[in-house]
């Protein structure tokens, strides 16, 4: 049926295309590639990393923890106190027993672990965990509780023992909690009230009038100088802050364009043969010009800014002078999915990136500007269209390129702003619009470039086999099903018709885009691939419609959500027969005694149980939409502002097709439990 449509529009015999220039097509104007929204509050490396030659190996920085530090240099200190707490009374006190030791020593005290609680950007609680083998007049007792620091990086380190409690329970209410490296552990909607209170406290006025937010200013008031400097073999690093004063190799290190003389634009590095040493003072931030223009800058310096406010102590921690990632030591490890790996420069990294765009469009005048501007917008088919003038309307105003505005408004939660201002090939494609829990996911994408396309095909036999078989053709921006219904040529192009444009989803392919590693504590979209198990997992189960009635895909799809059985038990039933899967087989799968299943399947006391349905769901290899259906049935809906919830919602989206055992190590990685029922 749709094969002989547009025939003459397909690709036929695909090339492949240099991944850089893909690359380059897909990233411009986008930051290189990092994500709108990352998840500020952890340290893990991106699930399924590859370094930039596709290896799964990344470089990961070996950095001192403070747990290491204090330990190695304060650990006589601690024992110190411990013994003049045993000698003055106070641990009687505080233990409500007569101790009858003399002396602790290692084989009597053990200290577990360190907590640490974030005062202001210089000083910091360390809540030290103590293990102690009291001797008494009833015997031997153990005993925990908590030595008590306080740490300051004023001047020169200092810890110095303040206390010994028996439980520190409300003692750090209000306070932020800081990892092994002093990051800060911060939400994303922390990170944007951080960016608040920092232009609260040094520009006040800059959070409600856009023409204050002026970079070189907050930069100012905070005592930084601002250079701009071609940083010689710079890795692709933008920016870097000084804290101390340092030196500075410089010098043209470049890609330039050029004309060949048959008219083709190329790329080639210019790089000084004698670069130059230069003094850098203290407090002073570096914008590399090999790689950034002075005018476009601004985002660097906020970058650097909220360094210096919030991560002032992890840099003195490692005793150095910059955030300069060519200085840090790493060693290369293997990604393993089982296993989680972290990166603190990454951790560090992400919460500057958030918090730049924080100050860059603070999250409280920027929701009220969304909301407005919204409010404003008339004649709109769909929210793609509706979030592409409140975009346009807002980059005008507050004098920002389309991608920042795109990126602000996807974070502060407006995820069909995804359908607006996105540039494939440097030009802007038509707004477009989706079901939100179709791509609610980062790394989830409906929009491509022609070159990513060829390069995909050329690579990978299956989607080549699609692409070739004329089911698919590249319309402005998308893969899109080649169907009078889906697509149409205007002005020699071919475009997605008005009721394509407004269910993307629907009709375009999804594409998975992976991280890559940049440089040590960076991670950007680098390569792509298109979702395969997306693909067969929806066609498995709509098969029988599309051959028995003879429905195109789209069609066959809405005929099944329609004709889906209301019954959760009949619902579950229809999906285990078309999986020819039998209850023994499903408990098995389950892990659950099958009289156990056939009792929970006729209970909805025991099927509404989230980690339940999503194990079914995960059994029964479901697409997400079918998933969302058995959700329904069971009366049941996840939340996504609960952070387990929002673990199982990913496994549903992009690990459906994974099993039981992948989701639950997604659940360890990310400190939650594996799926209970």
């Amino acid at each position: 049926m749709m094969k002989e449509l547009y025939e003459d529009l397909h690709p036929g015999s695909l090339e492949a295309s240099e991944e850089s220039a893909a690359l380059e097509n897909m990233n411009a104007g986008s930051q290189l590639g990092v994500p709108e929204v990352e998840d500020c509050e952890s340290a893990a490396v991106p699930s399924g990393a590859e370094s930039p030659d596709g290896k799964k190996k990344i470089l990961v920085p070996e950095v001192t923890s403070m747990v290491k530090y204090l330990f190695k240099n304060h650990r006589l200190q601690l024992y110190s106190f411990l013994n003049a707490c045993l000698r003055n009374g106070t641990l009687a006190d505080v233990t409500g027993m007569k101790v009858l030791n003399k002396v602790f020593r290692k084989e009597t005290c053990s200290f577990p672990g360190v907590t640490f609680w974030k005062i202001d950007r210089e000083d910091f609680f360390a809540d030290v965990s103590v293990e102690l083998k009291l001797e008494t007049p009833m015997g031997t007792v153990d005993w925990k509780g908590y030595l008590v620091c306080w740490c300051s990086f004023k001047g020169q380190f200092s810890c110095s023992v303040e206390d010994l409690v028996q439980d520190l329970r409300g003692e750090r209410e209000g306070l932020t909690m800081l990892s092994p490296f002093l990051v800060p552990y911060y939400t994303n909607k922390r990170v944007d009230q951080v960016a608040e209170d920092i232009w609260m406290k040094y520009l006040p006025e800059a959070l409600h009038n856009p023409g204050a937010r002026v970079a070189v200013e907050l930069a100012r008031r905070m005592g930084l100088e601002i250079m701009h400097l071609p940083i010689y073999n710079h890795r692709g690093v933008d920016s870097i802050i000084f804290f101390a004063e340092d030196e500075l190799i410089v010098g043209t290190d470049k890609s330039v364009k050029y004309k060949t003389d048959d008219g083709r634009v190329k790329k080639r590095m210019e790089k000084d043969k004698q670069p130059k040493t230069v003094v850098i003072p203290a407090n002073t931030i570096v914008v590399n010009s090999n790689l950034i223009k002075r005018d476009y800058s601004a985002f660097n310096i906020f970058h650097e800014c909220f360094h210096n406010d919030q991560h002032f102590m992890f840099f003195r921690l490692q005793e150095m002078t910059s955030n300069d990632v060519r200085n840090v030591k790493t060693v290369e490890v293997v990604v393993d999915e089982g296993k989680e790996l972290t990166d603190p420069i990454y951790f560090m990294e992400k919460q500057a990136n958030r918090g730049a765009y924080g100050l860059m469009m603070p999250a409280t005048p920027t929701r009220e500007m969304i909301h407005d501007e919204c409010e404003k917008a008339k004649g709109y088919k769909h929210f793609g269209e509706k979030f592409e003038m409140a975009g346009l309307e807002m980059a005008k105003q507050l004098c920002l390129p389309h991608f920042r505005v795109r990126a602000r408004m996807i974070q502060l939660g407006n995820v069909q702003a995804k359908g607006a201002l996105n540039y494939v090939d440097r030009k802007l494609i038509q707004p477009f619009a989706f079901d939100i829990e179709a791509w609610r996911e980062q790394h989830l994408t409906f929009v491509v470039d022609e070159a990513t396309v060829r390069g995909l095909a050329w690579k990978n036999a299956d989607f080549r086999a699609i692409m070739n078989s004329g089911k698919y053709v590249y319309a402005d921006g998308h893969v899109v099903r080649n169907s009078q219904r889906f697509i149409e040529r205007k002005n020699d192009k071919l475009v997605l018709t008005e009721w394509a444009n407004a269910h993307v989803d629907d009709c375009c392919l999804r594409f998975v885009r992976v991280y890559v590693q940049k440089n040590v504590g960076q991670y950007v979209y680098g390569r792509m691939y298109y979702d395969a198990d997306y693909v067969r997992q929806t066609q498995f189960y709509l098969d029988d419609l599309i051959n028995q009635q003879h429905l195109d895909e789209l069609d066959a799809k809405d005929e099944y959500i329609r004709a889906f059985p209301r019954e959760f038990v009949k619902a579950v039933e229809q999906l285990r027969n078309r999986k020819d899967m039998s209850y023994e087989k499903l408990s098995e799968v389950l892990h659950m005694d099958n009289s156990t299943l056939m009792r929970w399947m006729k209970e909805p006391r025991f099927y509404r149980n989230e980690d339940f349905l999503t194990a079914l769901c995960l059994a029964l290899d479901l697409p997400d939409w079918i998933s969302r259906l058995v959700f329904k049935r069971a009366g049941l809906q996840l939340d996504e502002d609960n952070k387990r919830h929002r673990a199982l919602l990913h496994i549903l989206r992009v690990q459906s097709a994974d099993g039981i055992a992948a989701a639950n190590d997604y659940l360890t990685r990310n400190n939650l439990e594996p799926l209970r029922y």
